[in-house]
């Protein structure tokens, strides 16, 4: 009977044990856990929403797609089958650099049909888009709900006041919607309520902060952006109002400008162990009472207007503080005083921002903070030496001290073991690179470019964790061997450019690493072609310019990796054919082959290249192959080469050009009209070819700059549309070509033009009286505007931008020569070899800031301009071989930085104007004006210097006069001379007595030599940058 009765009671067992795996786990076979009331619920829910991205492919009726539960974002309840999770949010994707971000988003309107599910706790649906519309009311009747994410969904209008009913709720996340906040009172009901998050709602209730005291469980409370300036809660709502639980506060980006403005936060509570004021406007002092809040672990203040006094005392106090950011606050203090006054927190401290301040002076025992992990004090002033204690080893992981005027040696760097980033460049360090960096063995990244560093240690070789190193900038001399890059197994990025260095290997040799970025300018990889590069299958970038290379292109170098962008072989004497070198890749951004030997037919401009430059070189033949090109560059530059023959007209595919060069070739016949199709188009040359015919019209280039004809044999008369319709023209170059007529005064409407060129042409008629229309001549500012432009934007490691520094050849001071980038410092106006008659307008004087004009060899009469002695700026003037006549104006004597003056071979007559700088020309500069007399020609006949000036009244003895006037009284000298003990004595003597003035005195001639030996630094440094660039 009990063997019955024992069995009978594990047959019972069994059968509960199978049917708590079965409604626990799903082991029931096909049974569906889903019920049909809410499977039908949430397809409805979905047939009101537009899904372009597939996000609920699983979502259907299909017999396969019965079980809801299964469907993406939901979850159920696994013994009763009900809906209880709904996640459908989304995440951005930004592309590298953050420069865009993209979300794919739901969108449509959201359906009551969700009321159906009943045990709903969980309700996720950020970063979508449902039709900008407000909150729909149902929401409030979810009330088992505990999770409520809406955040970033374009939501509008006000917030329900149905969101009471949600009793449940831990977390509600309304933020970065349009939302309007007229009531809070609805919050008073959330009595579970840890997180709330309100960013970027428009507050337009005066009591909010009364009802969100009324909160007390609340944890975490995001106000960003809610325009509390203009709600700053009086001192009865404070009175009686606390938030004891409250530890996290967002209020960045409420435009506070003073703490009296946020002062209610020392109110809530003394518990706060995290502050968020980033990105408000904040200036002044920093308010003592955050030293109050000794739980305080995390404060940000960063990019506010100004802070002032820096980092105050009190914040001795917070001995728990882990991260304190005050990035670009314009802050002033002496680091080792911020310092001292974290020594509070020198335990617990581990993240400090303070990079874009103006922090000063030297970074002495960083390693007194024993749990810093990073470090950032980029761009600021700091014009020390970077100091450690021998023993003490930091925890640093992350250093940035890039973009400072820091000097000295470095440290040794065996202090920082646990270093993964070291961002050192842009400073004055000297030195070599001490050999405690090979003991870095978790560095990932290591930037010491733009310094004064002398030397690479073997040492460099053992960093196997190295990524990327960028050394450029420097005074790095030697030899680099295969000994410091033995072991850099992950290096990546690779910049050594613009050093001394030579980088010699065997022949064989077999890098152990693959580079992304190849970045070796100036360095001497030659003379023959570097055979390593043939292993390297993955870069992005190769940069072998002014590498000494001279050897013919290798048959294995025309197999680059597919994602080549950035190809730079410029600046060498590399020959051969490069059709196969550039055609059969189309990842490329930019192609610079310019000052080398390469030779042949123009190769097929690559597809989808962007900047394309063959320049110096040895190409030839026709330039017709380009209309096969399936890409439109920004910026094309085949001069100083030897193609020939006409120009294509297919100019009109090429709608992103901005750039084309095609100067000092055998071009001929006439230009193309499609040129001017180009309407990017921003800078033209085209001098010295054998262009013929009449101008086309570019009047639908309307942000064209430079214009560069010159040195054709180009026919008609100067069209009109060029002063209608070219108005940001600022150079404009027809000189030596063969036009005719007069010079149309609508050019006079180009305010921005700084050199004009119009000489050897055969133009006639009368210089127009409007040149004082050229603003830009106008004004007598010193210089220019640089003659660069921006031709190409890159993302991600590679160079944001990429500069063509165009050239122009002009006459000055007597000198015809190819000048760089000359809107730098030439405002030139050049009408010189004509036929123009009249006299010269007065309008010219008015010219105050223009430095060369050249009106020579045409057959202008009249006098010399009236009012020359306002053109202060003129350095060059020649009105030579003209019908000139009358005299010299005395006022050509106030022109105290003209060097070049030539008037010669004219009717002028009279005596030459007496100062030192027109007696200081040659006679060369006024021969052939027979009536013209004076130094340096013949003196005048019958001219006597003048008397000097005598008193009668005041002494009849005029010797005795000039006596006295000569040799000053007794009296004079002994006050000089006591006047001069007194204030030598009297400034020498504080500082020998005062030490504290004399060593601020002396701090001040340090500091001064020091500044000025950096600013020289970085101004050569940045011209070094824009020279490469320019190639």
């Amino acid at each position: 009977m009990d063997k019955w009765k024992y069995a009978r009671l594990a047959q019972f067992l069994f059968t509960l044990s199978l049917l708590f795996l079965e409604t626990s786990f799903g082991l029931g076979g096909n049974k569906t856990l889903c019920l049909d009331k809410e499977r039908d619920a949430l397809l409805e829910f979905k047939r009101g929403l537009t899904d372009s991205f597939d996000h609920l492919s699983t979502w259907g009726d299909e017999e396969d797609k019965q079980e809801c539960c299964k469907w993406k974002g939901i979850e159920c309840d696994r013994r009763t089958g009900h809906v209880t999770v709904i996640d459908l949010h989304n995440k951005f994707t930004c592309s590298a650099g953050a420069s865009a971000c993209f979300a794919p988003r739901l969108t449509g309107k959201l359906s009551p049909s969700l009321l159906e599910l009943e045990y709903l706790n969980y309700l996720d649906l950020s970063v979508n888009e449902f039709e900008r519309s407000e909150i729909p009311r149902f929401i409030g009747s979810l009330k088992r709900l505990e999770y409520l994410n809406l955040s970033a969904s374009f939501f509008s209008g006000v917030i329900p006041i149905q969101f009471q009913n949600l009793t449940s709720l831990r977390t509600l996340d309304l933020g970065e919607n349009n939302l309007i906040v007229k009531d809070l009172r609805w919050l008073s009901h959330l009595s579970s309520l840890e997180f709330l998050s309100l960013s970027s709602s428009n507050f337009q209730v005066n009591n909010w902060f009364q009802e969100i005291t009324k909160v007390p469980s609340l944890k975490e409370l995001d106000l960003s952006g809610c325009g509390l300036s203009k709600l700053v809660p009086s001192q009865a709502d404070l009175a009686n109002s606390s938030l004891i639980s409250l530890s996290v506060l967002h209020l960045c980006c409420n435009e506070f400008s003073s703490s009296s403005e946020y002062s209610w936060v020392f109110n809530l509570t003394t518990s706060l162990t995290s502050i968020d004021l980033l990105y408000n406007q904040l200036s002044g002092q920093i308010d003592d009472r955050f030293g109050t809040l000794m739980y305080l672990e995390h404060l940000d203040l960063a990019n506010n207007l100004k802070i002032e006094g820096g980092v105050p005392s009190s914040f001795g106090n917070l001995t728990r503080l882990r991260h304190l950011d005050m990035s670009n606050t314009q802050t002033v203090q002496w680091l080792p005083e911020l310092f001292l006054r974290l020594s509070g927190s020198r335990k617990s401290l581990e993240v400090l921002g303070l990079n874009e301040n103006s922090l000063f002076g030297s970074i002495v025992n960083a390693t007194r903070f024993s749990s810093l992990k990073k470090l950032y004090l980029q761009k600021n002033m700091l014009n020390g030496s970077f100091m450690e204690s021998a023993g003490q080893v930091s925890t640093l992981e992350y250093l940035d001290l890039s973009e400072n005027q820091m000097r000295g040696a470095l440290p040794d760097l065996a202090l920082f073991p646990s270093l993964r980033e070291l961002h050192l460049g842009s400073n004055q360090f000297r030195g070599r690179i001490p050999q405690g960096i090979g003991k870095l063995s978790q560095l990932r990244i290591l930037d010491v470019s733009s310094n004064r560093l002398e030397g690479l240690p073997e040492s460099m070789g053992q960093l196997s964790n190295l990524e990327s190193f960028d050394a450029s900038y420097n005074v790095l001399k030697g030899t680099i061997t295969e000994s410091h890059l033995s072991n850099l197994s992950s290096l990546v990025d690779l910049d050594l450019s613009f050093n001394s260095l030579a980088l010699k290997t065997s022949f064989n040799w077999l890098p152990p690493f693959q580079l992304q970025v190849i970045s070796l300018p100036s360095c001497n990889l030659g003379p023959s072609f570097p055979k390593w590069l043939q292993n390297q299958n993955n870069y992005t970038v190769l940069d072998i310019s002014l590498a000494s290379i001279s050897d013919t292109l290798p048959s294995w170098f025309s197999s680059f990796p597919p994602d080549l962008k950035i190809l730079n072989l410029s600046n060498n004497q590399i020959s051969g054919r490069v059709s196969d070198l550039i055609e059969n890749t189309y990842g490329y951004r930019v192609i610079d082959l310019s000052y080398n030997n390469f030779s042949g037919a123009l190769p097929l401009v690559p597809t989808n290249v962007q900047i394309f430059y063959l320049h110096k070189n040895q190409f030839f033949g026709s330039i017709s192959s380009i209309c096969r090109s399936r890409t439109s560059p920004t910026s094309l530059d085949l001069s100083h080469n030897q193609f020939s023959g006409e120009l294509p007209d297919c100019w009109m595919n090429m709608t992103s050009l901005a750039v084309l060069n095609l100067a000092y070739n055998n071009f001929s016949g006439e230009i193309p009209h499609s040129l001017g199709s180009l309407t990017n188009l921003k800078a033209l040359y085209i001098r010295q070819n054998s262009l013929s015919g009449m101008l086309p019209s570019f009047s639908q280039c309307q942000g064209l700059q430079i214009l560069d004809l010159g040195g054709n044999k180009l026919t008609g008369s100067i069209p009109g549309w060029i002063g209608t319709d070219l108005l940001n023209l600022r150079i404009l170059s027809l000189r030596f070509n063969r036009l005719h007529g007069s010079i149309p005064s609508i050019i006079c409407q180009l305010q921005f033009l700084q050199i004009l060129d119009l000489s050897a042409n055969g133009l006639s008629g009368k210089i127009p009286h409007c040149f004082n229309n050229f603003t830009l001549l106008y004004q007598d500012n010193n210089s220019g505007e640089p003659m660069e432009f921006i031709v190409q934007g890159f993302y991600g490691k590679f160079p944001r931008r990429y500069l063509y520094i165009g050239d122009l050849l002009v006459q000055w001071k007597n000198q015809e020569s190819e000048y760089k980038n000359p809107l730098l410092y030439l405002k030139t106006i050049d009408l010189s070899s004509n036929e123009l008659i009249g006299g010269v307008p007065k309008e010219i004087a008015d010219m105050r800031g223009l430095k060369s004009l050249n009106l020579s060899r045409n057959e202008l009469n009249g006098t010399v301009i009236e009012g020359i002695g306002q053109m202060r700026m003129l350095e060059s003037l020649d009105m030579s071989r003209n019908q000139l006549s009358g005299v010299i104006p005395q006022d050509l004597a106030n022109l105290t930085f003209l060097s070049v003056l030539d008037l010669s071979n004219n009717q002028l007559s009279g005596r030459i104007p007496s100062s030192t700088q027109l007696q200081s020309f040659d006679r060369s500069s006024y021969s052939d004006n027979a009536q013209l007399c004076g130094p340096p020609l013949q003196e005048c006949p019958g001219y006597a210097p003048p008397s000097p000036l005598i008193d009668h009244g005041s002494n009849n003895n005029p010797q005795e006069h000039d006596e006295e006037e000569e040799f000053p009284s007794l009296e004079f000298y002994i006050s000089m001379v006591l006047s001069f003990f007194v204030a030598f004595w009297g400034i020498l003597g504080c500082l020998i007595v005062n030490s504290s003035w004399r060593n601020a005195y002396f701090k001040f001639l340090t500091d001064t030599t020091s500044w000025l030996d950096m600013i020289s630094r970085v101004w050569f440094a940045r011209l070094k940058k824009k020279l490469r660039r320019a190639r």
